[in-house]
């Protein structure tokens, strides 16, 4: 997956200069290859491999965003839109859901220290 999301990376790139503009779709061989360096670090360097999940996750979160933002405007003016962006924008919805979702029902680490003294005084 790094391979290809490099290759896609450089492809895109030289399409985007060709082209005079950076499309929203452009990105995403960026984020195969931030993901795919995510795993490999994983296990040696677990604080790196979260930056990049993290990189990953605010580009996929920005282009889709575009991306999904334009062709819902285009839908909604009575214009044509692309089905893909359309597509994109509610997976982007839906992926920033279940990461809050997530956020929000991650268990605690545990009593905090203060909770703790706090019963063990009043016992």
């Amino acid at each position: 997956m790094l391979v290809v999301g490099s290759i896609g990376v450089l492809i895109n790139s030289v399409d985007a200069i060709g082209a005079g503009r950076l499309e929203p779709h452009d990105v995403f061989p960026a984020v195969v290859a931030l993901n795919a360096g995510g795993d490999l670090l994983e296990e040696r360097r677990p604080r790196a491999a979260k930056a990049l999940s993290a990189v990953m996750s605010v580009l996929l979160v920005v282009a889709g965003s575009v991306a999904g933002g334009r062709a819902w405007t285009s839908l909604f003016r009575g214009a044509s839109c692309a089905w893909l962006d359309l597509g994109l924008g509610v997976l982007v919805v839906l992926y920033v859901a279940v990461g809050a979702g997530q956020l929000l029902t991650r268990p605690s680490r545990g009593p905090s220290r203060s909770r703790m003294n706090a019963d063990m005084l009043g016992e």
